[in-house]
């Protein structure tokens, strides 16, 4: 699945995530972090209208029983397969202009559920003209993914993803829940106090075998390299030279992790009930630095049908590291699925991405999904078009002590907003949303940000 993610923090800094999970989480994740401005908001707009574009460029086959097209209330045929192409179009004063592409190409055959095979991919660049450097790639996002659910008679399913990410403008604020921005260098560049450059290959892949049980159990394997660049002067270039601060040289890191899995969806794009639960422990050793560190995770999502076109939607995330941890990793959580939690567009929307950073990280989300107008068909495809009204909130601990990085208050960051989400065919959903919070505002003043992006949040 894509991710086309333009998220504008106003009226200062650039954003955009990606985005799940970490960096490049192909299921919705925010990776770009854009400084507004009227050229920016053209490029959001352009993106915008390139998901429009999707009704004129997309194919949707069906093989085997009869592949007349079919009514908009109809099932489709039971064996086809769905293609989604988008374009993916953006671009401001910051990365030059951005050009890439996603699809989508799903196979259904019979009662496979939910799907027989899934193949999804991005490839996405900007491109930059300047005195200093000349015309140069300044931004990259490439994603490769492909999920078989039923090898075994049904009994394994395989989720593997492979990815590279460079971002320009990643964020690190220092550790706590009470982390302040600024702290660079005097005479330093200020744009860049907070600023790193996050550079990731990434091949991940989860594992999910049925144990006669409502819980299937899990085992998620992660091998990356991960290259940061420092900006000198910043505060990580601080932190790197006056504290033994994990994760600044370059490093191979291997991951395993091993828990159990329940899933009641009734639906895995578009739940109107059922539950997610996943639960589980994993351990990832590095070389460089000593990096050394495990992980208790637990991510619970449920889903309730309040009427037939409402779903209350929730999720409880927790986090709990220990260790050696890079500090790229104190901004993120999850042993199978790992994302910024406490600011990004998978975790507490309307705060920066990667904004706060700990060895504990807990977090809420809580979503009221309508779907008020029946589907109806745009050209190949079939359409519903849904809203969400959302309240996130969450808080990190630098670590297991009291300690003043924290505060001395509870703390609790939140974001409040409103979207819609389009649901192609049976296979792809994209959601725009609007996310106000105040938490940061009088520091760093970025009060709303807005989101691109595939599939729902949860």
């Amino acid at each position: 699945m894509l991710i086309v993610c333009l998220l504008r923090h106003h009226p200062q800094q650039p954003s955009s995530t990606p985005s799940s999970s970490s960096f490049a989480e192909l299921s919705r994740s925010t990776y770009r972090i854009r400084r507004p401005s009227r050229k920016g908001f053209r490029a959001s707009l352009a993106g915008l209208a390139g998901l429009a574009l999707i009704a004129s460029s997309g194919v949707a086959r069906a093989s085997g029983p009869s592949s007349a097209t079919t009514l908009p209330n109809d099932e489709p045929p039971p064996r086809r397969y769905e293609f989604l192409p988008v374009p993916n179009i953006g671009g401001n004063s910051d990365v030059g202009v951005e050009l890439g592409a996603a699809f989508t190409l799903v196979r259904f055959y019979d009662n496979a559920k939910p799907y027989r095979w899934l193949l999804g991919g991005v490839v996405s660049t900007s491109v930059k003209n300047d005195s200093e450097h000349g015309l140069h790639l300044v931004q990259q996002y490439h994603v490769l993914r492909f999920d078989v659910p039923n090898l075994f008679g049904g009994r394994v399913r395989i989720d593997s993803r492979l990815n590279f990410v460079r971002v320009i403008s990643a964020r690190w604020y220092g550790l706590g829940n009470d982390s302040h921005p600024g702290g660079g260098a005097p005479g330093s560049d200020a744009a860049h106090a907070n600023q790193y450059v996050a550079q990731e290959v990434r091949l991940r892949s989860l594992v999910r075998v049925k144990t006669g049980t409502p819980f299937d159990a899990a085992i998620g394997v992660s091998l990356r390299y991960n290259a940061p660049e420092l900006y000198e002067g910043s505060k990580l270039d601080l932190d790197a030279k006056n504290a033994d601060l994990p994760g600044t040289r370059n490093a191979f890191l291997a991951s395993l992790a091993g828990g159990v899995i329940l899933d009641t969806r009734d639906n895995e794009f578009a739940p109107h009930k059922g539950v997610y639960y996943q639960l589980g422990a994993g351990a990832t050793v590095g070389s460089a630095q000593r990096v050394s560190y495990g992980e208790v995770a637990g991510v619970f999502a449920s889903y309730i049908p309040i009427a037939r076109p409402v779903t209350l939607a929730s999720r409880v995330f927790s986090s709990f590291q220990f260790g050696r941890v890079p500090f790229y990793d104190l901004e993120q959580g999850g042993v199978f699925n790992q994302q910024y939690t406490i600011g990004s567009a998978l975790g507490v929307r309307g705060i920066p991405f990667g904004r706060y950073a700990g060895h504990v990280k807990m977090m809420v989300n809580y979503e009221v999904r309508t779907t008020p107008f029946p589907r109806f068909r745009v050209a190949r495809w079939m359409l519903q078009v849904g809203t969400t009204t959302f309240l996130d909130a969450g808080r990190v601990w630098a670590d297991y002590r009291s300690s003043a990085p924290d505060g001395r208050t509870p703390g609790i960051k939140y974001g409040v907003g409103g979207g819609f989400y389009f649901h192609w065919d049976r296979s792809s959903v994209f959601r725009v949303d609007v996310a106000y919070s105040p938490t940061d505002h009088p520091r760093t003043g970025m009060p709303v940000a807005y989101y691109v992006s595939n599939g729902l949040i949860f």
